[in-house]
């Protein structure tokens, strides 16, 4: 019969055996003066110093294995747990129930707990300085001037506030929610919006719902855990307003409106919280009375109030952009602009290419809007040409790595992603801003398309109302990852002044890629029907393989790739799927397959989960970490496997390159951040946007349904820039012609330009 029976001893960490912040388990060896059961006696014998004297000390050993914070080797631990029995190494081991670190009562016990990190020299200057250091970081007070602390910088100061966060501020939260299935890293996350741990347990038991606020803790988990810790939040305003919360949130991030029907809403309270239903018409009330409200109320249309300021922060900069006078120009720069330009790309600007040149001139804030194969680029370049004979500062975006290579390598003016222009050094957290502004006279902004509201947002917040502002794409790509649809919503509701070029140009025509694509963006099926091999263009660069099978489609995807790297090399291929997990034809499964053909004799490996990175393995950043100035979307290889020894530990560690304009950078990684990088012979179509192969493989099934319209396959066949191969199912293509649905987002921009107008006319 299992021991049910809590234990509370005393313990003092020897050695960290595994940890794992992902999931929060850990097993620590440790010994203990106090007598529990199963642990191994051990007694030892001492002199005592003085008298010479005899003594016996008896100590026990034993292993502490479960879901806890991160212990330190040499650290005391206060612990309640229970007494389990491992099949696994056959022996008796403690489960924690809970774990406090020993409270630090005198300097000699603070120097002591330091003394893991510091020298002895370091601890007594940091404790002479600051005496209550300890108790400092706790309650979130720790301004320290590292002026007084001569031989600790922030590097090693911030290794020492990462220990005293987690032995004391989420030791105690930990206790508290771990049963529940929160990790240390989820509850590291909660130490950003309240580091009082006293405050935050607070809180927690009073509104537990500040947890949806962490990703990957949706509604219903929290909720769950929420109604545990305090069962009146069941039917309370709490709970039905973080569920509003949470639901329009999700439909933003999820579906990209920033808006949804009154009705809609309702029904989900009524489907998810109907206990909550009766404060409904309460909430509304108190949010309009409210000098800070959460939601915006128009008419039947309800939404978060921040989606709502954002697209009208954006429009009221814009319309100020507008409003300036444009740049002035002289017309030897425009001529010597376009000759120069004319001649970088080695043909002469059409008529509605020169028009839109040139009519750009007269606005502060320009749209260039076109299909593929228009010439949006040799605007471009004619127009930045132009400023640049003007002497003019000019600064190129767009918001992935990808994109930023493809702008300088079709104009030839250097670019940044959206984050480095800005100086991201945190989450929305930038540089430059509204009291910083951009110092640049001309500012384009390119594959607009790809950028939410949000990202658009910060990025006009930094630009000065005098900047040109340029900013280009094709609204019928797909809309952008996360809420909005800026740049579609710009263009059809002319919010700056558009140029829309219309003409496919003649080079553009003799290719299948080019000409099918634009087809299917319009609806139109390019191939009279489905047949085992199709290829189309006068260039022959367009070809279709349908087949039933998707393992078949698979393969042939597999094959085809190796093939192309070999006339192409590794960085000019890529296959493009619409899921990256759960099916045949996923980003997941293709990359495995394919690092194992590239490196088959590769055994150096890192590994995280099921997921293994081999060395040499090509890999694509899906984090921004500011910390290393690394982002979501920047490519580059694993070059270095290998370990390193910090304290009494062995840390394993790996190097990534990535291309980082005419250099190329290397970052160290931790094994724990792993789950920062994806293998990248294969990306979501999503991913591809703004970027540019020699050869692209596309596969597209049944599997991928829900996901499938002529927006996404367009997308897909406008990455390729030399070879496309299309992999797929005769329906699911179908599908794709006949249907599109993801330019169709719920936003306010119609309103605010009402708004905004009425604003205008009321002054």
């Amino acid at each position: 019969m299992a021991d049910e029976r809590e234990y509370s001893f005393t313990v003092e960490v020897v050695r960290e055996l595994y940890y794992s912040d992902a999931t929060s388990y850990g097993v620590y060896s440790f010994k203990t003066p106090d007598e529990m059961p199963e642990l191994e006696k051990q007694i030892s014998i001492g002199r005592n110093i003085d008298w010479g004297e005899e003594h016996t000390d008896t100590i026990y050993n034993g292993v502490l294995s479960g879901r806890m914070q991160r212990l330190y080797e040499g650290d005391k631990y206060d612990v309640v747990a229970k007494l389990v029995f491992s099949k696994k190494y056959n022996k008796y081991q403690y489960e924690p129930i809970r774990i406090n670190s020993a409270v630090l009562k005198t300097a000699e016990e603070q120097e002591s707990f330091l003394l893991s990190i510091l020298t002895e020299s370091q601890a007594k200057t940091l404790i002479t300085a600051y005496p209550n250091i300890v108790e400092d970081i706790m309650d979130g007070k720790d301004n320290v001037d590292f002026d007084k602390l001569q031989g600790i910088g922030k590097i090693t100061y911030d290794k020492i506030k990462e220990k005293v966060i987690n032995n004391y501020v989420i030791s105690d939260i930990l206790s508290m929610l771990q049963p529940l299935g929160v990790t240390l890293n989820a509850i590291k996350k909660l130490t950003t919006y309240e580091p009082n741990a006293v405050l935050l347990k607070k809180e927690l038991i009073e509104n537990p719902y500040i947890l949806t606020s962490i990703r990957g803790f949706g509604f219903k988990k929290v909720d769950t855990l929420a109604i545990k810790l305090n069962p009146e939040l069941k039917e309370s305003d709490k709970r039905l307003k973080a569920f509003i919360r949470w639901f329009l949130t999700e439909t933003g991030e999820g579906s990209g409106h920033t808006w949804v029907d009154k009705g809609v809403l309702e029904e989900e309270i009524i489907n998810n919280v109907r206990e909550c239903h009766k404060y409904l018409d309460e909430c509304y009330r108190e949010n309009e009375e409210s000098d800070r409200p959460f939601l915006h109320i128009e008419g039947r249309k309800i939404g978060l109030q921040k989606y709502y300021d954002m697209e009208y922060k954006i429009i009221e900069k814009l319309n100020e952009i507008s409003n300036q006078n444009p740049l002035s120009v002289s017309e030897e720069n425009i001529k010597n602009g376009i000759i120069k330009a004319e001649q970088e790309q080695g043909y002469s600007l059409t008529e509605e290419q020169m028009a839109i040149a040139m009519d750009s001139l007269n606005s502060n804030a320009v749209a260039i809007c076109g299909k593929a194969g228009t010439g949006k680029t040799s605007s471009v370049r004619t127009i930045l040409n132009i400023y640049k004979e003007a002497n003019c500062s000019i600064a190129c975006c767009a918001l992935s790595a990808k994109a930023v290579k493809v702008i300088e390598e079709s104009t030839g003016f250097q670019a940044n992603t959206i984050h480095r222009l800005l100086g991201s050094n945190g989450l929305n957290k930038f540089t430059y801003n509204e009291n910083n502004p951009l110092p640049y006279s001309v500012l384009l902004i390119d594959e607009g398309s790809m950028n939410s509201t949000e990202i658009f947002y910060y990025l006009l917040r930094a630009v000065r109302p005098t900047t040109k502002i340029i900013i280009c794409g094709d609204n019928r790509q797909l809309p952008p990852i996360g809420y909005g649809n800026t740049f579609n919503d710009i263009v059809l509701n002319n919010v700056i002044k558009t140029f829309t070029l219309t003409k496919v140009l003649r080079q553009a025509e003799k290719s299948g890629i080019l000409s099918d694509a634009n087809k299917i963006r319009d609806g139109i099926n390019p191939i009279a029907k489905p047949e085992l091999k199709i290829v189309t263009g006068e260039l022959n660069d367009m070809t279709y393989m349908f087949r039933d099978d998707r393992d078949m489609l698979n393969s042939i995807a597999i094959k085809s790739f190796m093939g192309a790297v070999k006339k192409y090399g590794v960085d000019d291929v890529l296959i493009g799927v619409p899921r990256k997990s759960n099916c045949t034809n996923c980003t997941a499964s293709l990359n495995e397959k394919i690092q194992d053909l590239l490196l088959p004799n590769e055994t150096r490996c890192i590994v995280y989960g099921t997921r293994k990175y081999k060395l040499g393995a090509k890999v694509i950043q899906r984090t921004n970490d500011y910390e290393k100035d690394v982002f979501n979307g920047d490519i580059g290889y694993i070059i270095d496997i290998f370990q390193e020894k910090e304290g009494n530990k062995i840390v394993n560690k790996f190097t990534i390159e990535f291309a980082s304009g005419k250099e190329n950078k290397q970052v160290v990684y931790m094994q724990s951040e792993v789950d920062q990088i994806d293998l990248a012979y294969a990306m979501t179509i999503h991913s591809l946007q703004g970027s540019g192969y020699k050869a692209v493989i596309i596969i597209i099934d049944n599997t991928h349904y829900v996901l499938l319209d002529n927006c996404l396959l367009y997308t897909a066949l406008t990455r390729a820039k030399e070879k496309c191969l299309l992999l797929a199912e005769p329906s699911a293509f179908k599908k794709c012609i006949n249907t599109n649905k993801t330019v169709a987002r719920q936003t306010w921009t119609k309103n605010i330009l009402e708004n905004f107008k009425k604003g205008i006319d009321k002054e």
